[in-house]
This record gives structure tokens, sequence and C-alpha cells, in this order.
């Protein structure tokens, strides 16, 4: 079964948290640093929060940094978190509704960005869910690299700005299914097997290569301000686009 990582920001009182995420079978969002500091605290662990921050940090960042075996600890505390949802009995302040967070993009600053092609991109201009486009949208994915050299995923992308808008969920194994873009009423999509072989160079922890976007019939007609979804079946990255992403067609 796949897992989704991702980053998000709420709201405590006057003060702010920010942290790693993974979305649990029920839709809640369970806070991975915390949920993990109190597994600790339960099998007699000595100063569990700060042996949490080092073992589950709060940055997904700092998670692909670590490695197969920071990957391997996300997954073990994302299913502890599953097992004590499914009793009913996760409390609140450690596995959110959807509703009382802000999603960012999974991983909002990248060790690197560019394409598979070898141009490079600016990886502080990364944008997530929400964002307003100034250019017609040529959706995709994109793979993020973890220490060692591996792949810790895939996530939804597209090229803006010089940088890139991400999706807000890291999948840790290749979606399947089809990738769909929406623009209004309009419809466009492509089966995400036709990534199937590419050959993918190594990659640093944390760095996101964009994939090349698939070829789509393009749209008649765009309007300023019109809500452009890309979806796959483990996330969907509703965006707008401004004026000027308003131009005949999308290709």
């Amino acid at each position: 079964m796949p897992m989704f990582l991702g980053t998000a920001v709420w709201n405590e009182g006057p003060a702010e948290r920010r942290a790693l995420v993974a979305r649990l079978a029920s839709g809640r969002l369970a806070d991975l640093n915390r949920i993990e500091a109190v597994r600790l605290r339960k099998l007699g662990e000595g100063e569990p929060e700060r042996l949490a921050e080092g073992l589950m940090p709060v940055s997904l960042r700092r998670v692909l940094e670590g490695g197969p075996r920071a990957l391997a600890r996300a997954r073990q505390t994302w299913a502890y978190a599953e097992k004590w949802d499914r009793r009913g009995t996760l409390p609140a302040t450690l596995a959110l509704p959807p509703e009382a967070v802000e999603l960012l993009p999974c991983l909002p600053r990248p060790t690197a960005l560019r394409r598979l092609d070898g141009h490079w991109l600016d990886r502080l201009v990364v944008q997530g869910p929400g964002a307003e486009l100034s250019a017609p949208p040529q959706p995709g994915l994109a793979a993020v690299g973890l220490a060692g050299g591996g792949l810790a995923g895939y996530c939804l992308a597209l090229e803006e700005a010089g940088g890139a808008v991400l999706g807000a969920w890291l999948a840790d194994e290749w979606p399947t299914g089809h990738l769909e873009l929406r623009v209004g009423a309009a419809r466009r999509s492509a089966p995400l097997k036709a990534w199937e072989g590419l050959e993918l160079p190594l990659l640093r922890a944390g760095e996101v290569m964009l994939l090349p976007p698939p070829r789509l019939k393009p749209f008649s007609q765009l309007m300023e301000g019109a809500e452009v979804q890309l979806s796959a079946g483990f996330d969907q990255l509703v965006l707008r686009l401004g004026p000027g992403g308003v131009h005949p067609t999308v290709q």
C-alpha cells in the first residue's frame, strides 16, 4: 500500500506549526513527529520529543536526507497511526481534519530542481495548491530523490515561472491510472504508464526532477481566472489561470 507524505501548516493558538504529515485512510492528516514522540514515551524512552526529532523529524527534506532507513521509519510511524486511528482513539491534536490545515507543496524547498532534459530550474520558486499560473499548464509528474541515490517517490508537478508547482502529496510508490487535466468543463487525460521505461539519473536527497509532460489535445479557449485541476488517483492539484496563462491553446 502506498504511503502519502506532505507538508502542512496550521495554527495552535497564537503559534503556527509546520510539519510533515501523512494521509490516513480516514482522510485525517497524521503529525508523524508528534505521533512518534508519543510512541517513544509509551516505550519508556527518555526525552521522547528530542529523540523523535532525530528519528521522525518535522521536515520531509530531513527525512529524505536520512535515506531509506528514515523513509522506513516514516512508514512505520504511519502504520502505527493508521492502527490507532482505526481504533477510534487517535487524538485530534495528533491527526487533524484536512480542512484544519493548509497543505503546502509536498517539498517546499527542494535541494535542487531540474527537468529530465538537464535544464535547471529555480529551487526557491516552488508553489503548491492554489497557485496562479502565468502560462498555459503543462501537467506531469516529478521524481523526488532520496539519500543514497534512490527515489523517495513521485508527486504531481508542472513547470511554472522558472520554477515549479508541486502537488501536496508525495507517493512512495509509482502511481497507477491516469493523469487528468481539467480547465473549466474541458478535460484531457493521459495514462500514467506513458512514463514507464524512463531512465532517470541518480538524484540527490531532496532533489526534484520534472518528468516530460504528456502531449495533450489543445484546448480551444482559456479564460483568465479559470480553475485548473490536475489530478491522478493519489492527489488533486487545484490551480487558477492568471492573466499570463490565457492563450488560445494548451499543447
